[in-house]
């Protein structure tokens, strides 16, 4: 698909024909967060064709293209993942010299920081556990919840000033 006037891919148009397909197709695949950065990068490998490349059947292109990037997402999820146990030995030393009074500390932090996150209101609960544990972006919270960015962003400041104010009361 080019452009009338010269010899460029139409993004615009290849956007605005297959982009809602392509990424209701990518969010199958990907978490909200990721969504965006695999439509993104997409459309970024179509722009950067050379000159005079005629593309002929636009959609298995682009979702050829998408389904390369998921892959490749989930590639580099995987190496980060072997990337953090190769010092395996190491942290199992370091386990293995953990006193019991260390762990009886961990344990009360662990408890007060519990405490803490059950104390907080409840969308502000819900906000601080996508974020945190579940790995959200604020946008992507955002979007779920039918809030701003900015009171994402609120609400998290809240929930952890909370916590570390629970925290220090135990240290």
């Amino acid at each position: 698909m080019r452009s009338r006037n010269n010899n460029k891919i139409d993004i615009a148009n290849l956007y605005q024909e297959y982009g809602d397909s392509l990424r209701r197709f990518v969010a199958k695949k990907l978490s909200p967060g990721d969504v965006d950065d695999v439509m993104h990068d997409t459309f970024i490998r179509v722009l950067c064709l050379t000159d005079g490349y005629e593309l002929r059947r636009p959609r298995p292109f682009l979702f050829q293209i998408a389904t390369n990037l998921i892959l490749d997402h989930f590639r580099a999820r995987r190496a980060h993942v072997y990337e953090n146990c190769e010092g395996s030995d190491a942290a199992q030393q370091a386990v293995d010299n953990v006193t019991p009074e260390q762990t009886v500390y961990a344990r009360q932090r662990l408890e007060v920081l519990q405490h803490a996150i059950a104390e907080l209101p409840p969308r502000c609960r819900e906000v601080f556990l996508l974020h945190k544990f579940e790995n959200e972006s604020h946008a992507a919270i955002a979007a779920k919840l039918g809030i701003s960015v900015n009171m994402v962003e609120k609400h998290v400041i809240r929930a952890l000033a909370h916590c570390r104010e629970r925290l220090a009361a135990l240290d």
